[in-house]
């Protein structure tokens, strides 16, 4: 019980301090309007420490009717991403490209993501957790990639307004890529605790997550620092979009906002492109060493064994 409570305190804190960057952010960027976000993640980082910190009072006082199915924090956290991309936007309405507000239940990627996420915490399909996270990868680049082909179609192309595929992409999208992230530093961690030394070819699926390759590889906090980087860039990327409520005001008369320039999304999209680089630098660099340091063993060692033979 101690143990548990421990670990519940740890994910609390933990939350709380994830929250706090999101929130000073948004104090410094109020005046925008896409600063929104920032606020919406601070608010739902404290709601989940709250969640579970009265969960894990019910817990200690009366204990709880089910724990939990007996699930860890991260599991439950994955199984509510995964319900959430299902309930909510994965697009926003903008009337004058016809698009319409598209939820995550009419949407099979959505369906696709929750399945897979899912898939990832069943203990009886932890063989299939690597084929699950790639099929969610998959159907995250896809939504990304429909969304960066509609913009070329006539419908927003002869709109005089520079769109940014973020532009159109909702919450639902958001909590997919949040879920598939937490469960692939679950896998990756998992899979760093596994005896022998790591193959390439089991290192560079996950270092498609900036950071997951050095996690797989046993270097988890240099591997984390890379992954918030990446965090990071995707917010600001985020709050660079262009507000729902701003394109359902304008399409009363009938027309888009008025342009702007897109600098800003240019400068995520760049960032999150560095990091990205600079991930995979370090993972290549990380496992030549690593592989270099095992050759050298083995010839060492090979003497001696000789010898004893």
């Amino acid at each position: 019980m101690s143990q548990t409570s421990g670990s519940v305190r740890n994910l609390v804190i933990g939350m709380l301090l994830v929250a706090v960057p999101f929130a000073i952010a948004y104090l410094l960027t109020r005046a925008n309007s896409n600063s929104e976000i920032l606020l919406v993640v601070a608010v739902f980082c404290v709601g989940l420490a709250l969640a579970f910190a009265m969960a894990s009072g019910l817990q200690q006082v009366g204990g709880l009717a089910i724990r939990l199915s007996g699930r860890s924090s991260r599991d439950i956290m994955i199984v509510g991403l995964a319900t959430l991309s299902v309930l909510t936007p994965w697009t926003i309405q903008i009337a004058v490209g016809n698009l319409p507000r598209v939820f995550g239940w009419t949407n099979p990627l959505a369906w696709v993501v929750a399945v897979s996420l899912v898939v990832t915490v069943m203990v009886t399909a932890r063989p299939y957790h690597g084929r699950a996270l790639l099929a969610a990868g998959l159907a995250l680049a896809a939504w990304t990639g429909w969304a960066t082909w509609l913009l070329t179609t006539p419908s927003f192309r002869t709109l005089h307004f520079h769109f940014a595929p973020v532009d159109l992409i909702s919450t639902g999208w958001y909590a997919g890529v949040i879920g598939f992230i937490v469960a692939v530093d679950g896998f990756a961690a998992r899979e760093a605790r596994e005896p022998g030394a790591p193959q390439a070819k089991n290192v560079w699926p996950l270092a498609l997550v900036p950071g997951m390759g050095l996690l797989r590889l046993g270097f988890a906090g240099r591997g984390r620092i890379w992954l918030a980087a990446a965090l990071l860039a995707l917010a600001f990327i985020g709050v660079s979009a262009v507000n729902d409520s701003e394109f359902t005001y304008w399409a009363h008369y009938n027309t888009t906002p008025p342009d702007r320039g897109r600098l800003d999304v240019v400068i995520g999209a760049a960032a999150l492109a560095l990091v990205y680089l600079g991930s995979w630098i370090d993972t290549w660099r990380s496992l030549r060493r690593m592989h270099a340091m095992s050759g050298w063993l083995a010839r060492v060692t090979a003497p001696s064994r000789g010898r004893s033979g």
